[in-house]
């Protein structure tokens, strides 16, 4: 039914799909908006707004997806055109999910204000209500609800407001946006139920840049390099999403630029260079899972309400290429998954790692500021001012190639020891299906046995990280009864790589899950002395020992020295009493006969 707006004194009433709802705009003004965008609410004025929409309007629902350490819950608004609050009944009726997320690091606040003006004119002033008949919203204000109420204005001092806003890590002092892999946050284990059981078709993470200046007032990243998604939705996130955003974000006055980093710092005639995130970050994880995924930098120099109104113009961009996309979109998800699923899929190198060359480019006009050079009469430092008048359209180049660095074969299965069933937990999270072995089973395998690793000298996430070196091999092994078993026949076949893979960027090897392999303890505390009652044993024992043994005493030296002796039948031993405790306790079977 087509939507009407009538305006009668001081109320609107919205009438549409059979439901009549009384607005008075003076009564839904946001904090934001009231403050001129000086402020932003708390989380209770925050959850109290969220509330009030959901009584409001028919098509929206509030909900909460966890709770914090802190006991805050972490909120949810669920918009919908007939009020559906599942994923099934939503796909139902045809329509696909936009996700978008705010406040994972709650000093880039950009997101919250953005999602609660673009919902109140949408589900009661009437504003591109039409969208919801094939886009249905999931949108959460504040993800780091503790963080967030470490409110403070010398947060982010160098940010163009809010006066006031919260902290970057949560109140166990990590940072969201590392976690998604590794999930050590109460938070991420939520969002990562929430993620995996609607798996929304476009996600969007709002955040606020923390460096450079130049005219734009926002960039975005998309991980379409062609390596973390699959062909089908990664042409489509390239081709439609990408190609329209830029289209409709620079008409209604917001030009874009990817995600850059400077050949050299604030030269951007020298070239830029895009950039890659591994799955530890949030749009990197929606791209592994197959779902484009688009990271929202606003520019921290920026005043807040303009930051605001360029959120606006995202959400309410990206709802209309999905609602004029739907098919072509559900098409690409549809195909990705079944591709990751597939044996094709596998019989490919996977990459894990590369760099980004100039080998392809990508020719732009780059929106800088003028700039004047100076030595600091403060700091003796070179010192780069930026003139806010003399705006310089820049010609350069964006580098754009893609050379692979790490790469492995994908297995059909992995093995994961029945001792460790925290990391099964963790798979279990990002999606990844599981069995388990009723009896032990012996197979041909290949392995990882580590070798030793350098150990950060300071924690990250509150974590000893490692680069870990490890042999591979193939070994008969055999599976104790209660192993996991992982096919990869499966669409989250991808995130059991990115965990499980010793050396992918992020993996939980990364993250320390497995240091006590890594640097292996040895139980061994045998004193060599006593093989002279051993040596004599296993000489006795073993004619083809006897033999080596008797080969070896032929060199003088070997036979002149004591301590060689007695050595050559202690690391013997010393090897039969290991207990594979170097051993990577996932192991990867390469065939389906098993």
């Amino acid at each position: 039914m087509k939507r009407v707006i009538v305006l009668a004194g001081a109320l609107l009433f919205l009438i549409g799909c059979g439901r009549q709802v009384k607005y008075n705009p003076a009564e839904w003004v946001t904090y934001a908006e009231q403050t001129d965008f000086q402020k932003t609410p708390r989380y209770e004025q925050t959850v109290d707004y969220c509330r009030r929409l959901a009584d409001a309007s028919p098509m929206v629902t509030y909900t909460s997806f966890g709770t914090s350490p802190q006991g805050r819950e972490l909120p949810l608004l669920i918009v919908d055109r007939d009020g559906l609050d599942t994923p099934d009944k939503i796909r139902q009726k045809g329509r696909v999910v936009m996700f978008v997320e705010a406040c994972i690091h709650s000093g880039e606040p950009d997101g919250k204000d953005a999602g609660l003006i673009f919902i109140r004119d949408m589900v009661l002033g009437g504003e591109n209500q039409e969208l919801l008949d094939k886009v249905s919203l999931l949108f959460c204000p504040i993800f780091n609800v503790d963080g967030h109420e470490n409110f403070g204005a010398i947060n982010r001092i160098n940010q163009n407001g809010p006066d006031e806003l919260g902290t970057r890590y949560t109140a166990q002092l990590l940072n969201l946006n590392r976690d998604f892999m590794k999930a050590d946050a109460p938070e991420t284990r939520a969002w990562l139920k929430l993620f995996s059981s609607w798996l929304p078709e476009l996600f969007i993470d709002v955040h606020v840049t923390d460096g450079a200046d130049f005219q734009y007032v926002s960039t975005y990243d998309l991980d379409d390099f062609g390596t973390l998604m699959a062909p089908a939705i990664n042409d489509w996130t390239a081709n439609v999403y990408e190609k329209y955003l830029n289209e409709m974000m620079a008409s209604d006055g917001f030009p874009l630029l990817p995600y850059f980093e400077y050949y050299n710092q604030d030269r951007p005639e020298d070239g830029i260079s895009r950039v890659f995130f591994d799955p530890r970050y949030s749009e990197s994880y929606g791209a592994m899972r197959n779902r484009p995924s688009l990271l929202i930098e606003n520019h921290i120099y920026k005043p807040y309400r303009q930051r605001v109104e360029c959120t606006i113009a995202y959400i309410r961009n990206s709802m209309k290429i999905l609602a004029e996309n739907t098919e072509t979109l559900k098409d690409a998800v549809r195909k990705s998954d079944e591709y990751v699923a597939s044996a094709e899929f596998r019989s490919k190198p996977y990459v894990l790692n590369f760099q980004i060359t100039d080998e392809v480019k990508k020719d732009v006009v780059f929106l800088a500021w003028g700039r004047d050079t100076t030595i600091s009469d403060l700091s003796g430092a070179m010192w780069v001012r930026h003139n806010y008048n003399k705006p310089i359209n820049t010609p350069t180049f964006i580098k754009m190639g893609v050379k692979p660095t790490y790469t492995v074969m994908i297995p059909e299965y992995y093995i994961l020891m029945p001792e460790r069933g925290d990391i099964a937990e963790i798979l279990a999270l990002h999606g990844v299906a599981m069995s388990r072995l009723d009896a032990p089973v012996e197979m041909e395998v290949e392995t990882y046995r580590y070798t030793g690793g350098d150990f950060s000298r300071r924690q990250s996430e509150g974590r000893i990280t490692v680069n870990a070196r490890y042999t591979s091999q193939k070994e008969k092994l055999t599976a104790p009864a209660g192993s996991y078993v992982i096919d990869m026949n499966q669409p989250a076949a991808p995130a059991a790589v990115w965990a499980l893979e010793p050396g992918a960027p992020g993996s939980l090897t990364y993250w320390g899950f497995f240091n006590s392999n890594v640097q292996a303890s040895n139980e061994f505390w045998i004193r060599k002395a006593y093989m002279e009652e051993k040596g004599r044993e296993m000489l006795a024992k073993d004619p083809s020992l006897k033999a080596e043994f008797e080969q070896k005493m032929k060199d003088k030296a070997f036979a002149a020295n004591p301590n060689a002796i007695l050595t050559f039948f202690y690391d013997i031993v010393k090897a039969q009493s290991e207990q594979n405790n170097d051993l990577h306790p996932a192991w990867r079977l390469m065939t389906r006969n098993r």
